[in-house]
């Protein structure tokens, strides 16, 4: 009898149970549903705005928490520029191939080429894009295939979130979208209506989150630069206008192949700096200077030894040499906004018994071997960096006697492509030449950069035309992913102030080095 009254009240403590949990989920399902209809009372899409955006934005206020209390009515529109970044839910960069010469394009030349955007643009975005451009939705074609795969007569627009290092980003009107993130891209905008318009909706990158890096190839402050000096009596004249350029970023490189001595005198070929030209380096926002070149050492290793302790004091570091062969050996390592880059250089021009390698107690360049960059190279990337090798390699002599374009030099030199892919085969991310005195061709190879020279930044060739120049690279990167490289040419002449190219200038010379790859 108690068993049968025990099984009983389980069997009515089950039903209570189940009353409870039902009445329960009936009551949060009420609660849930009045929430949602009263959220959906709230807030109105009008027909401007795409699937994937109003969830952008409703994810967007619930991670505010601040949801509307009172009617919102939401649009977007597409604008080129915009002074409200916190309403910006998408940006649509223009791109072509890495291989495009074109550094620019204007609104009104956008209409001349093949307009792509990525297949599954959605039908509001496309109309948003056609309406600002000028053309009608039906101009604007989809992308087939991989994004890298967009041929010379074609611009694609593409969100910034795939823009990456093997296609080219485009300065639009001039604004160069990942130095100023309100310009040089076609903006997907929200537009508010109703009390509650404090709301950000902005989640790409910012200049913030992003490590802009700058690297340059020979500076050489000597001879004919240290006469001019002697003339205007000012370190800055030289950087006059390249200085800020180059220090607007969080990391400025150069390849300084000259070291500093008081009392520095002429010579056409054993070279040393004034001591004065350090400020053209400071006004230049240098962080880190690369110590493979061969001239380092021309007055001795002591003032390469003062040199390196001089950039020490003054906060910039180095790499590619060093006070020792043990500390020529060292990469240079930075670890900023979630990026980590290894910085190796390497003289493979010189040998050991050159005057220019360091040894176990004299100061010089980090000499090369097979073995010793390998090792380099996958040590770096057991940490997780993104690693860069510059490589002070053979130079190109054989230019002619008088002030004519000399195209051999464009191309790479015997030997010089086999050693550069190397480091890529070893594991390097990117390979640059450091010792070209005028800019080399350049390539992708196995999806990695190879920049096989970058002519001068700083120096007193002004010989033949192609000595004169230069290309700055710019690296941006989020995290650990390169997002882009920018080239920006340079030019100097005989009064040796650097400056940035025309446009003109540029598309000549990017056009010969696509030609000698």
């Amino acid at each position: 009898m108690q068993k049968k009254r025990r099984r009983i009240n389980y069997l009515y403590g089950c039903i209570v149970l189940v009353a409870l949990v039902g009445t329960g989920f009936y009551v949060y399902s009420k609660l849930t549903s009045e929430q949602q209809k009263s959220e959906s009372d709230t807030i109105t899409f009008d027909s401007t705005v795409s699937i994937t955006e109003k969830q952008l934005v409703l994810d967007s206020i619930d991670k505010s928490e601040k949801s509307p209390n009172s009617p919102l009515i939401v649009s977007v529109d597409t604008v080129f520029e915009t002074a409200d970044t916190a309403k910006i839910i998408s940006a649509y960069v223009p791109v072509m191939n890495y291989y495009a010469v074109r550094q620019k394009i204007s609104k009104e030349e956008i209409k001349t080429l093949e307009i792509v955007v990525p297949a599954d643009t959605e039908d509001e975005v496309r109309e948003g894009l056609a309406k600002l451009i000028g053309v009608s939705s039906s101009n604007i074609g989809s992308l087939s295939g991989n994004i890298e795969d967009i041929t010379d007569a074609q611009i694609a627009l593409v969100p910034s979130t795939m823009l990456a290092s093997n296609v080219k980003l485009l300065r639009l009107d001039d604004n160069y979208y990942l130095d100023d993130f309100s310009k040089g891209a076609l903006f997907r905008q929200v537009v508010l209506e109703g009390k509650s318009k404090d709301l950000s909706f902005n989640t790409l990158a910012t200049k913030d989150s992003l490590l802009k890096v700058n690297m340059t190839g020979v500076t050489a402050l000597t001879r004919g630069m240290q006469t001019k000096l002697a003339s205007v009596n000012d370190p800055l004249y030289f950087s006059k206008f390249i200085g800020d350029f180059l220090a607007d970023a969080d990391i400025t490189h150069v390849s300084n192949e000259v070291s500093f001595r008081p009392g520095c005198q002429f010579s056409s070929t054993s070279f040393c700096s004034p001591p004065e030209f350090i400020e053209t380096l400071k006004s230049s926002g240098v962080d880190v200077v690369e110590l493979t070149g061969n001239h380092n050492n021309d007055k001795g290793s002591s003032f390469n030894q003062e040199s390196i302790s001089l950039y020490q004091s003054l906060g910039m570091g180095t790499f590619g040499g060093g006070v020792n062969s043990a500390e020529a050996s060292k990469p240079y390592v930075t670890s900023k906004k979630n990026t980590n880059i290894a910085f190796f250089g390497y003289n493979k021009a010189d040998g050991l018994g050159s005057g220019a390698i360091a040894d176990e107690s004299s100061a010089g360049a980090n000499y090369y071997t097979d073995d010793k960059a390998k090792k380099d190279i996958e040590t770096a990337k057991t940490n997780q960096s993104f690693v860069i090798v510059d490589i002070q390699f053979f130079e190109c002599y054989a230019y002619p006697d008088s002030y004519v374009e000399y195209p051999q030099c464009d191309g790479t030199i015997a030997g010089q492509q086999e050693t550069f892919r190397k480091m890529i085969d070893f594991g390097a991310d990117m390979v640059i030449g450091s010792s070209a005195h005028q800019p080399q061709t350049y390539e992708l190879y196995n999806g990695k950069p190879i920049y096989y020279g970058l002519g001068n930044l700083y120096f007193d060739q002004t010989q033949q035309p192609g000595t004169e120049r230069g290309i700055i690279l710019t690296h941006y990167f989020l995290g650990s992913r390169l997002l882009q490289t920018k080239l920006s040419p340079t030019v100097y002449n005989k009064d040796l102030q650097t400056r940035l190219m025309t446009n003109d200038e540029s598309l000549y010379l990017l056009e010969r080095l696509r030609a000698a790859r």
